[in-house]
C-alpha cells in the first residue's frame, strides 16, 4: 500500500479518504508551494515506479516530458487548469494523460493533481485546444499557416496576413489565391511522398508580398496526426528571406571584390563589377564612380556602366573646378550632393544636366568617397528617372558599394604614390650614382654593434676593389699608403668615437698609383635605434693637381702684376714731370731766398741772429720737404716689395691732391674735398695706394680735359659705410661711361682714351683686391663718372689734421 510524504497535510479525519484516492481511476498527488511532493496515491506510484521513503522530498516535474514543462507553469501558480501533458512509465516511456490541478483550501499554497489518461477528447476540448494552438500561432513573429488534408487553407497567423497584405475577414477563395498553395501543395506532396512525417520539409519559393514585389520565402512544412495516426492537417511556417538572399549575396560579391582587390585588379575593374553588383540588386539605379587625381585636381572615370557616353567626355581627365556640377561640388566641399528634381534646378544647365535630362534622369544623388586621410578620393554618382527615397535594404547596398569603392580606390592611390616613390627612389639612386661618379665621392655606413659595412659603387672604383668583395676596414687599410697608416688609423678610432673625422690621406692603387683621398665621418642614429658609422671619401688628386698648377700660376700672375705695375709706374712719370718738378722747384726756390736773407742778416753789423736763425728753420723745412717728395718719387719707381703699414686714408689722398694741384690749376678743375674726419686707419702698402688713388685723379683731370661750357669739378671724398669698411671715391663732371662699359673699365688693355694703354685701372682694382677691398665704376645721375674703393678698416679712429 501507498504512503503519502506528508500524510498530515491531508485533511481527511479517517484513512476513509486514503482508500478513495487509492481507488480513484487516475494518478493523485499533491505539491507544495516549491513544487515538491507531498502525497502521491497507490497509482501514481505503480505507474511512475516512484518508492517512497518517510521524509523523503521529490519534484513531481521529474516525472513530466522536458517539452510540457511550460504547459504546466500556470498551474503551479495555483489556477485552475487542464492541460495535455506526457508523463514517464516506470519503464521510461512516456503517455499523455489530460492533468488538471486545483489549489488545497488553507493548506499554504499546497495544489492537487489529477492526471486521467488520454483516450480521446471531447468536442469541447478539442475546441480549445485548438483555440490555445492558433493563439499561440498568432503569437509568433513568423508566418504561420493550417492547411486540412486536401490542402485547403484552414488558418493564418496575423503575421501571415500582413506579409500578404490581406484582411482575416477576406473570403476563403480569395485567401487561397494569394497564398501561393501550389508551392505549399509542393512541400505537402513530399511529405505524402514518404519521408518522414515527424521531420519538417522544406522549400524556398517567390511570393507577392503586400507592396506588389516577387520576395523569397522559406517555408517548412510538418504533419499533424491524430492519436490514432490519422493525418489531421498540416501546418506551414514560413520566413521572409528576401533580405537574408540579398545580404548572403552582396556578402559573396563583397568577397569577391575583395578578392579582384587583394589580387591587385585595376581598381577600374573592381569599380565596374562594383556597377554591376549594384545594378543586379536595386535595377531602377544607374550608377557610376569617378576617381581623383593624386593632386585631387582632376576627374578621371572609374566605371561608367549604364550611363550614357557623353558622361566620360565632360568627367574624365578634366578638372574638378571646371563645371560646377553636382560631382565637382560634391569634390570639394567632401559633402553629398543631392539634386531631387533637375528639370527645376539650376544644375539642368551644365553639361552634366543637359545629359542626364537628355536620358530622362531627373534625380541625382553625387556622394564623396572619403581617404583615411578626410581628403576627396572620388565620387559615387546614383541617378534615377525620378526622385525615390532608398529602401533600408537598398542603402545597405549603396552604403557597402562605397565602402567596397573607398578601399579600392585607396589602395589604388597608395599603389600610384608606390610606384612614385619608388620613381623617384630610383631616379635619385641613379643620380647620386651619377653625382657621386662625377664628383669621385664615394659613401659608406657600417653599422657599430651589428659590425655590418655598406659601400656604394663608387667607393669600391675609387680604391680599386673587387665589387664582389665583403667590406671591411682592413680591405681599406691594405691599399693606405704606408705612411699615412698611422693618420687613418688615429682618424678612425677618433671617428668611432664619435667625434667628426676630417682627414686626408694617401691610398696606393694595383697600378702603383698615388691617389689623394679626403675622408670625412661622423656617427650617427639616424638609421635604426642603434648609432652608425657614415660617411664619403672623395678622390681629390686632380683638385691637388689643379690647386698646384693654381697655386704656380698665382706666383706667375703676382710676378706679371708686380712687373705690369712697374711698367706702369714709369709710364705715369711723364704725366708727372711737370708737378713733380713745380713741387721740386718750389722748395728749392724757398731754400735759396731763405739762404740769401740768412747771408743778408748775418752781413749786417751788427748781425741780425734771431732773424737769421728763424730763416735757416725754414730753409731746413724746405729742404726736408724736397727730400720727401724724391724719396716718395724714387720708391714709387723702385721694384720694392709692398711694405704693409698702417695708413690713414685721409693723409694719403691730401698727398696725391698736393702733387696734383697743379695740374689741376692749370686746366681750370676745381677741386673739392670731402674726407670725413677720424676714419679708422686701413692696413696696406702706402706707395700702391698712393698710386692708385692718384691714377684715379688723372683719370678724372684726363675725363674733363675737353670739356666745354659748364665747370670742371673734381670731389675726392671718403666716409665710413660700415663698422668695417672704409671707401674713397673720385666723382668728376668729365665725359662719363656707358653704364654697360662699368665693370669693362677695369679690364687689361680695355680704355676709352686715344693715347691709353688701358692698364692703369686694370693694376689698380689688383692692388685693391690685393689688400681686401673691392672697385668700381659707376655713371653718375648727371655728367660725369664715380670711380671708388673700399677697403677694410682696423677699427681704431685717427685724428691726424692736414696742417
Amino acid at each position: 500500500m501507498s504512503m503519502s510524504l506528508d500524510e498530515e497535510a491531508l485533511t481527511f479525519e479517517s484513512n476513509d479518504g486514503l482508500g478513495i484516492l487509492n481507488s480513484l481511476p487516475g494518478l493523485v498527488w499533491t505539491t507544495d508551494e516549491t513544487g515538491a511532493l507531498s502525497y502521491a496515491n497507490s497509482r501514481f506510484t505503480d505507474f511512475t515506479g516512484l518508492i517512497i521513503d518517510q521524509g523523503g522530498s521529490r519534484q513531481w516535474a521529474s516525472f513530466l516530458h522536458s517539452d510540457d514543462h511550460l504547459l504546466i507553469v500556470p498551474a503551479q501558480k495555483g489556477d485552475v487548469q487542464l492541460v495535455a501533458a506526457r508523463l514517464r512509465r516506470r519503464d521510461g516511456r512516456f503517455e499523455w494523460f489530460n492533468i488538471s490541478a486545483s489549489p488545497m483550501k488553507g493548506l499554504g499554497g499546497e495544489i492537487c493533481w489529477l492526471a486521467t489518461e488520454r483516450l480521446e477528447r471531447t468536442d469541447n476540448q478539442i475546441g480549445n485546444a485548438d483555440r490555445d494552438f492558433r493563439s499561440f500561432l498568432d503569437s509568433l513573429s513568423l508566418q504561420a499557416l493550417l492547411l486540412t488534408p486536401s490542402l485547403e487553407l484552414e488558418f493564418a497567423n496575423q503575421a501571415a496576413w500582413r506579409w500578404y497584405g490581406l484582411s482575416p475577414s477576406a473570403q476563403v477563395q480569395d485567401r487561397s489565391s494569394h497564398f501561393n498553395l501550389s508551392k505549399l501543395k509542393e512541400i505537402a506532396f513530399h511529405l505524402q511522398a514518404g519521408q518522414d512525417g515527424n521531420k519538417p520539409s522544406v522549400m524556398s519559393y517567390q511570393a507577392l508580398s503586400a507592396n506588389g514585389t516577387l520576395r523569397w520565402l522559406e517555408a517548412q512544412a510538418v504533419q499533424i496526426r491524430m492519436r490514432n495516426g490519422e493525418l489531421a492537417g498540416y501546418c506551414v511556417l514560413q520566413i521572409d528571406v528576401q533580405d537574408s538572399r540579398d545580404s548572403s549575396r552582396l556578402l559573396g560579391h563583397e568577397m569577391e571584390i575583395l578578392e579582384m582587390v587583394a589580387r591587385g585588379a585595376p581598381s577600374a575593374s573592381v569599380l565596374q563589377r562594383l556597377c554591376d553588383v549594384v545594378a543586379d540588386l536595386v535595377p531602377d539605379l544607374v550608377c557610376g564612380f569617378l576617381e581623383l587625381s593624386l593632386d585631387r585636381k582632376l576627374f578621371r572615370m572609374g566605371a561608367p556602366t549604364r550611363l550614357p557616353g557623353e558622361f566620360r567626355e565632360i568627367f574624365d581627365g578634366k578638372n574638378v573646378t571646371s563645371d560646377k556640377n553636382p560631382c565637382s561640388t560634391a569634390a570639394l566641399t567632401k559633402r553629398t550632393v543631392e539634386i531631387a528634381n533637375l528639370a527645376e534646378s539650376d544644375q539642368r544647365e551644365t553639361s552634366m544636366g543637359e545629359i542626364m535630362l537628355a536620358n530622362g534622369l531627373n534625380y541625382c544623388q553625387a556622394i564623396p568617397i572619403l581617404s583615411p586621410y578626410g581628403n576627396t578620393a572620388g565620387i559615387f554618382v546614383i541617378l534615377r528617372h525620378q526622385q525615390a527615397p532608398l529602401e533600408p535594404r537598398e542603402q545597405q547596398i549603396v552604403d557597402r558599394a562605397k565602402h567596397m569603392a573607398a578601399i579600392s580606390i585607396d589602395r589604388t592611390r597608395h599603389e600610384e604614390a608606390l610606384v612614385r616613390r619608388e620613381t623617384q627612389v630610383e631616379r635619385s639612386q641613379a643620380q647620386l650614382v651619377a653625382a657621386q661618379r662625377i664628383s669621385s665621392t664615394g659613401s659608406f655606413t657600417s653599422d657599430i654593434q651589428r659590425d655590418e659595412n655598406i659601400w656604394s659603387e663608387e667607393f669600391y672604383r675609387i680604391f680599386d676593389l673587387d665589387p664582389e668583395l665583403e667590406p671591411s676596414i682592413d680591405a681599406v687599410r691594405e691599399r693606405v699608403h704606408p705612411e699615412d697608416l698611422e693618420l687613418f688609423d688615429f682618424e678612425m678610432e677618433r671617428g668611432f668615437s664619435g667625434e667628426d673625422a676630417d682627414f686626408v690621406f694617401r691610398i696606393i692603387r694595383t697600378d702603383s698609383s698615388v691617389r689623394f683621398i679626403r675622408g670625412l665621418a661622423r656617427v650617427t642614429h639616424y638609421i635604426g635605434d642603434h648609432p652608425a658609422f657614415m660617411g664619403t671619401v672623395q678622390d681629390i688628386t686632380e683638385t691637388r693637381r689643379a690647386e698646384d698648377a693654381l697655386r704656380r700660376g698665382e706666383e706667375a700672375l703676382l710676378k706679371a702684376r708686380e712687373e705690369l705695375a712697374y711698367v706702369s709706374r714709369v709710364m705715369t712719370i711723364s704725366a708727372l714731370t711737370t708737378s713733380i718738378a713745380h713741387e721740386v722747384s718750389q722748395p728749392l726756390s724757398g731754400i735759396l731766398a731763405n739762404a740769401n736773407a740768412c747771408v743778408r742778416l748775418l752781413a749786417l753789423d751788427p748781425p741780425n741772429i734771431a732773424s737769421a736763425t728763424d730763416t735757416a728753420r725754414r730753409t731746413i723745412r724746405d729742404t726736408m720737404r724736397a727730400t720727401e717728395v724724391i724719396k716718395r718719387l724714387r720708391a714709387m719707381f723702385n721694384r720694392q716689395s709692398p711694405a704693409m703699414e698702417k695708413i690713414d686714408l685721409n693723409e694719403i689722398a691730401r698727398e696725391v691732391i698736393a702733387l696734383s694741384a697743379r695740374d689741376m690749376r692749370e686746366k681750370f678743375i676745381v677741386l673739392e674735398e670731402r674726407l670725413t674726419p677720424e676714419l679708422p686707419s686701413v692696413s696696406g702698402d702706402r706707395i700702391q695706394l698712393q698710386q692708385v688713388i692718384l691714377n684715379m685723379v688723372l683719370n678724372g683731370i684726363e675725363a674733363m680735359a675737353e670739356i666745354e661750357g659748364r665747370p670742371r669739378r673734381l670731389l675726392v671724398r671718403t666716409a665710413l659705410v660700415s663698422e668695417d669698411m672704409l671707401t674713397l671715391s673720385i666723382l668728376d663732371a668729365g665725359v662719363g661711361i656707358a653704364a654697360d662699359a662699368a665693370d669693362k673699365m677695369f679690364e687689361p688693355f680695355f680704355t676709352t682714351k686715344r693715347n691709353g694703354m688701358g692698364i692703369g685701372l686694370s693694376i689698380s682694382r689688383s692692388i685693391i683686391e690685393n689688400h681686401g677691398g673691392r672697385m668700381w665704376a659707376v655713371p653718375n645721375d648727371g655728367p660725369g663718372a664715380t670711380f671708388a674703393f673700399s677697403l677694410p678698416s682696423l677699427g681704431k679712429p685717427t685724428d691726424r689734421q692736414h696742417t
